[in-house]
């Protein structure tokens, strides 16, 4: 339980793995509701019907239509939510060349335009949502407003991390 009181479903935990062993799912939205993170959608690869087969075209159409998801959920981004995103992109690498890559990204969204105490509970609770997903072979990262949820900016992190230096 988070400092917030707030707990954490054993759904969580569970739909997190069937992105992260099973690699059945794509991304997946979690919100607080009734002092509890649940899951409020976890969505495949097949129900995003991609239409590219490129493997980074199809990472951006993704992403582009997780970041819509998240938008409609957050209305406009003026609510608060936690997600998870396999991330898939190409990284050169020493030795290896370019490689094809994928890492899971958990952001915690608090969008400046939420109410301040939604984003306090928010805050306070990420610490539980995070030992239950096991975050520590996870990137995260803090999501204020729209412009920081850029497949751009996200890749330029990743690559940063991962790629050659």
């Amino acid at each position: 339980m988070s400092t917030s009181g707030v707990s954490v479903n054993p759904e969580v935990q569970r739909t997190f793995q069937r992105l992260s062993e099973g690699k059945e799912l794509r991304y997946i939205v979690f919100k607080i509701e009734d002092r509890e993170v649940v899951v409020e959608a976890a969505v495949t690869q097949e129900q995003l019907a991609l239409t590219v087969d490129d493997y980074e075209d199809n990472s951006k159409q993704a992403f582009s239509r997780f970041v819509d998801d998240l938008r409609q959920r957050t209305d406009g981004f003026k609510d608060c939510r936690y997600a998870v995103f396999d991330f898939k992109f190409i990284c050169s690498r020493v030795g290896a060349g370019n490689s094809k890559m994928d890492k899971i990204v958990f952001l915690q969204i608090c969008p400046d335009g939420a109410s301040i105490k939604k984003k306090m509970v928010y805050a306070s609770s990420a610490s539980a949502i995070k030992a239950s997903l096991g975050t520590e072979r996870i990137l995260q990262f803090q999501v204020s407003d729209e412009s920081e949820m850029s497949h751009k900016e996200l890749l330029m992190k990743l690559t940063d991390k991962y790629g050659d230096h």
